[in-house]
């Protein structure tokens, strides 16, 4: 079986058609015969258009599309107690996918952060940052982003157990960064201390090293996808577990390596193969 994967479009932020957009990718993954894309957040700043785009993909392709909701998907036009819902056949927050006729299994988790990658700074600062200054203030939350993180570790652990007292394999899909070796690298030319308390303040809110924890503690976890972080990102492995960026990005900040959404969405594109 061939999976394709990708995450952080943002076509309308990029300016990009979606009806063209959707015409190409239907047709390139037709081409490939793939057998499932998966998609890991930010198409759009409205979860709505997000959620009907990927329906329509998958109505217009052979295989299968499943997705998960990034931080952009979740600005509009949902809650966060839809969020939590199985809103869509496609949309595979907080569930899992058996591969038929294989040992393998698809655990999806939008996932969150908890300030985890930033350990020196106070927690109740960072929260009052976010409020003043980061997309994220307009998301729809009843919890603090430490009580929706651990939320997430919960809902995480419980597939995987249930997956390895299955004895499936795992293939893990979260938007959020997984892992502190993922982030990006420090400019060089932020080395004056406004410049780096911004650095740190942003990593606060890409992910959570709660997660890295959990996956490898599980050694029937072997592929994680991951987005959020845009820009190139070579994979990681660590033991038998490789993670995956396939975040297009966004052009206007210079995040692409190609010159048109095409070529980016195609040089980003990650895929695997599963008996």
């Amino acid at each position: 079986m061939k999976i394709v994967v990708s995450s952080d479009n943002h076509l309308d932020v990029n300016r990009i058609s979606p009806a063209e957009a959707l015409a190409f990718q239907a047709q390139y993954l037709n081409q490939i015969k793939a057998d499932y894309y998966l998609f890991a957040g930010d198409m759009f700043n409205d979860f709505l258009k997000t959620k009907s785009y990927l329906e329509e993909l998958n109505d217009l392709i052979t295989g299968q599309v499943f997705f998960i909701a990034g931080n952009h998907d979740m600005l509009k036009n949902v809650t966060f107690t839809q969020l939590e819902s199985p809103l869509s056949p496609c949309y595979l927050h907080n569930q899992a996918y058996d591969f038929p006729n294989s040992a393998w299994r698809l655990i999806a988790n939008n996932g969150w952060y908890d300030y985890s990658f930033s350990p020196q700074l106070d927690v109740e600062e960072v929260a009052r940052w976010k409020k003043a200054y980061w997309v994220d203030a307009g998301v729809n939350q009843p919890l603090s982003d430490l009580e929706r993180m651990n939320l997430v570790i919960t809902q995480v652990q419980e597939q995987l157990t249930a997956a390895k007292t299955a004895g499936k394999r795992v293939i893990f899909l979260t938007h959020f960064v997984p892992h502190c070796d993922l982030l990006w690298a420090r400019p060089a030319h932020f080395s004056k201390p406004r410049y780096e308390r911004v650095y740190e303040m942003v990593n606060a809110f890409l992910g959570s090293q709660k997660l890295a924890d959990l996956l490898e503690a599980y050694p029937n976890v072997y592929y994680t996808f991951y987005g959020h972080v845009h820009g190139h990102h070579p994979a990681l492995t660590h033991g038998q577990l490789t993670y995956f960026n396939q975040a297009v990005g966004v052009r206007r900040r210079h995040e692409w390596q190609a010159a048109d959404f095409e070529n980016q969405w195609l040089a980003s594109l990650q895929e695997i193969k599963i008996n």
